[in-house]
């Protein structure tokens, strides 16, 4: 039988599942347009311990300390783009060109290797028998093997072209990306020079316990992400350090560049320094560089080990979250959203506890259900 009871709870229910697919959205939509500001109020928000620092340490007036700081800001964010996409434009032509002559003598390492070995030998003695008396089979494998070399070859190169003309496409929109970043930084200098006066106004339009409820959110949220990002600056920095040391003990020419350059290396998705490490590793092998080839192989496992056992400590340590629930969150984010879930799922995490410490849950429960008791708690303002 219908019950009477069910229709308030149902219709509140309801109307808050319509207020969150409207917000989702609401956001979806106004994201691409405003999204240059949205990024200027963050570095905004990014700067302003500095440009408080310079008001108080030096006396500077607000507009000088956000104008100083936007220009070592962004002097060394194009310093840094100028200098890897030149490198990364050099490094891929150079190996292109290698590339197909790489496998080559790859190919005849592999043949010299095999004569050398009598087991290897005997068995390929037995198919060689087997093909001269069946010419016609031997003519198929042989071009069936030089074919799949050249597609290996040319696929090997088509990826390295394809990045090359990625780098050459953004390059093509860099007057777009120029226009977007002009905005950014103007926003960012607006919203960092009017800040006190902006946040007070928000202050006197954001009722009481929207503002409470915000500041929790917003606190927790600052402290997963520049706790995510300082657990993975420590990550990088210990790779480096193992790297650094190993190339040392190793006896490795340029130890120092090439450690710095497998750091960076480290925040590949997935493959992390063994993008560097195993096709160099296995270059060792196939010349005859064992000692080295092992001492790299030994580098490389102690990295994995050491990456492996401190990121779910640090990541739980500087975002905030219990160590488990934190490898729960990395994996679930990162098999439902890539690379990305590494940020998403621990965030995802942070802003529902952030949620719960703030009673938005048990509100949003009580609204559902019909209670109107909200006791009153003390929280810290904004």
């Amino acid at each position: 039988m219908f019950n009477s009871h069910w229709v308030g709870p149902t219709t509140r229910a309801f109307t808050v599942i319509l207020i969150v697919v409207a917000a989702y959205f609401l956001i979806d939509f106004t994201l691409p347009l405003l999204y240059p500001f949205i990024l200027g109020w963050a570095i905004a928000m990014l700067i302003e311990p500095l440009v408080q620092w310079l008001e108080k340490r030096f006396r500077l007036p607000r507009w000088a300390g956000v104008t100083i700081i936007l220009f070592l800001l962004l002097t060394l964010i194009f310093s840094l783009v100028i200098f890897l996409v030149a490198e990364i434009v050099v490094e891929l032509t150079r190996l292109a060109e290698f590339l197909p002559s790489f496998l080559g003598q790859a190919g005849q390492i592999f043949i010299d290797f095999t004569k050398e070995n009598t087991d290897i030998k005997r068995i390929i003695d037995t198919v060689q028998a087997y093909l001269e008396k069946n010419p016609e089979h031997q003519q198929r494998i042989s071009a069936s093997i030089q074919e799949n070399i050249g597609i290996i070859a040319n696929k090997g190169t088509e990826q390295i072209t394809g990045i090359l003309s990625g780098i050459g496409a953004f390059l093509g929109d860099l007057p777009y990306f120029l226009t977007v970043l002009i905005f950014i930084t103007l926003a960012a200098f607006f919203i960092g020079l009017d800040w006190p006066r902006f946040r007070q106004n928000l202050l006197q339009v954001i009722p009481e316990r929207v503002r409470v409820t915000g500041g929790l959110v917003i606190r927790d949220m600052k402290k997963a992400l520049f706790g995510f990002i300082r657990a993975q600056l420590t990550l990088i920095s210990i790779t480096a350090v193992i790297m650094f040391l190993g190339l040392l003990v190793l006896n490795v020419r340029y130890a120092f560049t090439l450690a710095f350059v497998i750091g960076l290396v480290d925040l590949l998705p997935y493959l992390g320094v063994g993008a560097v490490l195993v096709p160099w590793i296995i270059y060792l092998f196939l010349t005859g560089n064992v000692q080295l080839g092992i001492g790299l192989s030994i580098v490389y496992g102690v990295i994995i080990v050491v990456r492996q056992f401190l990121e779910p400590k640090l990541v739980a340590s500087n975002v905030g979250l219990d160590p488990l629930l934190t490898l729960i969150s990395l994996f679930v984010g990162l098999k439902l959203f890539g690379f990305l879930g590494l940020i998403i799922g621990p965030v995802t995490v942070v802003i529902l506890l952030a949620l719960h410490r703030a009673n938005v849950l048990r509100d949003i429960w009580k609204f559902i259900v019909g209670k109107k008791d909200y006791p009153k708690q003390k929280h810290p303002s904004v």
